[in-house]
């Protein structure tokens, strides 16, 4: 019975989460108590946000470091070893080849989830301005 009430919490934080780093944590969680077919049904409703993130915030850089970390998808991918987290991360690749340079390689995320800085604030906001400055977006 325990187990039960603790998968539908992990359901309903998944629901009410908007951002895709913080549905991924409420899936770590989930993960432990769904079965592998109730984890594939999340993971494609999943996958539809994932995929509609790149069209309306294309430039998410810190999603998707925290999607692609060593505390993210790979992890799932070890511990579980289900095939939709791989079809998942596979597309969090494709999207964040997909974006351009200057959103790239500003931080990762270490096993345990905490964030690494690679660059400093003052250097991420540079690249980041010379980007939109280069096409005139700003």
């Amino acid at each position: 019975m325990q187990g039960i009430r603790v998968e539908r919490f992990f359901q309903k934080a998944y629901k009410k989460e908007r951002y895709l780093d913080m549905k991924l944590l409420t899936i770590h969680g989930l993960a432990q108590y769904a079965t592998e077919q109730e984890i594939d049904k999340v993971i494609n409703h999943f996958l539809k946000l994932l995929i509609k993130r790149a069209e309306t915030t294309p430039y998410n850089y810190y999603e998707y470091e925290f999607l692609r970390s060593a505390f993210g998808f790979p992890l799932l991918i070890k511990k579980y070893g289900y095939s939709c987290f791989e079809k998942v991360y596979q597309q969090v690749q494709k999207q964040y080849q997909d974006m351009p340079e200057a959103f790239k390689g500003h931080l990762i995320f270490d096993e345990d989830g905490k964030q690494v800085s690679l660059r400093t604030p003052m250097k991420i906001k540079q690249m980041i301005d010379r980007f939109y400055e280069s096409r005139n977006l700003r």
